[in-house]
């Protein structure tokens, strides 16, 4: 079992690398009467691109599959002044662009770029393991919820990278929801145990 905890570590820590290293993959580019052009390399299968208004709507929704690289142009003529949010949801991160639209002026805020890597769940038996990368070491907080929706867990932590196993042994078998909070991000994973 310590041989594929291992196995599982080096995995996760290879993700990690090659994602940082690859950063995204997404260029985005203002052109001419407020267009934005989204091109994607090395696209991953089932990864979706959506464009949100500051209400969270959404006004582009594009799922990948088959697809090797990507371009679009979006254009924010008929759209209203304000910021609106690209987010490129992947199998093990989300980036996120905020693109601010005013007047005859569309800009994309490259301070407000986020990149976050999402948490890896792996249950045997009656154990959890959350993995999870944290660069910025930002505080990510783990719940844990029974059937019914009772609280029976809670863990706190800013490590750089999270590695916690949950024993549940001394609980029922049964249906288990685990969160993930992590600056304005919630992950959620539902585990059946025993």
């Amino acid at each position: 079992m310590k041989k594929a905890i291992s196995t599982l570590v080096a995995v996760f820590s290879l993700l990690m690398t090659a994602n940082v290293n690859a950063a995204d993959g997404l260029d985005l580019k203002i052109s001419e009467q407020q267009n934005l052009v989204v091109n994607l390399q090395d696209v991953e299968d089932n990864a979706v691109l959506s464009l949100m208004d500051a209400r969270g709507e959404v006004i582009f929704k594009d799922r990948f599959l088959n697809e090797k690289n990507y371009s679009k142009t979006l254009s924010f003529q008929n759209l209203p002044d304000g910021n609106y949010t690209l987010s490129l949801d992947k199998t093990f991160t989300i980036s996120t662009s905020v693109i601010k639209k005013k007047g005859n002026e569309l800009l994309v805020k490259h301070e407000n770029y986020e990149f976050v890597f999402k948490p890896v769940f792996k249950t045997y038996g009656k154990k959890v393991l959350v993995y999870m990368a944290n660069p910025t070491e930002t505080t990510a907080e783990i719940l844990i919820f029974d059937k019914a929706g009772e609280q029976i867990g809670q863990l706190k932590t800013k490590d750089l990278v999270l590695k916690k196993t949950f024993d549940f042994k001394t609980v029922p078998s049964g249906e288990y929801i685990v969160k993930v909070k992590y600056g304005e991000h919630v992950f959620e994973e539902t585990v059946k145990l025993g």
